[in-house]
């Protein structure tokens, strides 16, 4: 192993401590997904490239069904990423889709990642920028005092929506079936500016995921155990995965969360050589363990992706990553 590769752990602890300049701030932590392991240049921009195709990936998640009034959280990703290996490069554009309560959310980023070849392994720094807009409808919110929040109408209701410049920085180390990664996102906590001052709003996210493929002793097997963690430092999530694909086709797996929640994954994936191949689509439910599973029937995650090669040569496209399965 090159003395680079061993530098990985400090060079992941440095570039965090560089841009964790302050953690003083408040938020909620970004929305949920069970899936994010297939759309992971949604937070880290490190990815775009990582792999020698292009990726175009679109996610629904609905939480909590079954609320009155279909009030659960909803959220929307979509991701596309293409390498460029004239520059050892990627280049990607993430938008994603937030309904929270009274809150709308909306961001769209651009993605670029530099890639260095590290023996038998790559490792990918990438950059992310764009816009995120929020907004909030209060037309019909019942207050505690049945009356009114005089902070929420002198601050975020007296503007219609706000506007904020989002930064990121992600790191992608990949080895043969084997990846490690780390993200920041919110690099720059955007905060809320109104008449009168500002209030925090989006908190700086640290990110942490890694995965491997294991090809078990039946050739039709394979396993692909993952993991990824988020946190602000004064609040987290954790996700525990592992997912089989038999055949090459069909896709199952388990998912179990800090939450307690266990999800159910099902799908299929294409890599035949047909019309479809490169194609994939996976539905994964939330079991929701906690005490607010009493009052929904769960949650619900769809996921599609497209995989394709963009050079004129034919080429098999039988795709094997822990990123894409």
């Amino acid at each position: 192993m090159s003395r680079f590769v061993k530098l990985i752990p400090k060079i992941v602890i440095v570039s965090f401590a560089i841009i964790h300049f302050s953690i003083d701030s408040f938020a909620q932590l970004n929305p949920r997904s069970t899936l994010y392991s297939f759309h992971q240049s949604s937070y880290n921009p490190a990815v775009c490239g990582a792999y020698d195709y292009g990726s175009a990936d679109l996610v629904i998640r609905k939480q909590y069904l079954g609320f009155e009034g279909n009030s659960g959280p909803a959220s929307t990703w979509f991701d596309f990423s293409m390498p460029i290996k004239s520059l050892n490069s990627g280049a990607g554009l993430s938008i994603a889709q937030t309904k929270e309560g009274f809150e709308k959310r909306l961001s769209a980023k651009l993605n670029y990642a530099y890639h260095l070849n590290i023996g038998v392994g790559s490792l990918g720094f990438g950059l992310s920028a764009g816009l995120n807009n929020a907004g909030w409808d209060f037309s019909n919110a019942i207050y505690p005092d049945g009356t009114s929040d005089n902070f929420i109408e002198s601050t975020i209701a007296s503007q219609e929506s706000f506007s904020n410049l989002l930064l990121g920085f992600g790191m992608f180390y990949k080895r043969g079936g084997l990846y490690a990664a780390a993200a920041v996102t919110e690099l720059n906590e955007p905060a809320l500016k109104y008449e009168t001052g500002k209030t925090d709003y989006l908190k700086r996210h640290y990110w942490l995921s890694g995965g491997y493929e294991y090809q078990l002793s039946n050739p039709k097997w394979s396993l692909y155990p993952s993991m990824t963690l988020k946190t602000t430092f004064s609040d987290w999530q954790a996700s525990f995965d592992c997912r089989a694909i038999y055949n090459n086709f069909i896709i199952g797996g388990i998912c179990y969360t800090s939450s307690n929640d266990i999800s159910i994954n099902i799908g299929a994936q294409f890599a035949d050589g047909t019309k479809l191949d490169g194609l994939k689509a996976i539905f994964s439910y939330d079991i929701v363990t906690s005490k607010i599973g009493g009052e929904s029937a769960g949650s619900l995650e769809f996921m599609v992706s497209y995989d394709f090669n963009i050079f004129v040569e034919k080429e098999n496209k039988t795709y094997k990553s822990v990123r894409f399965l």
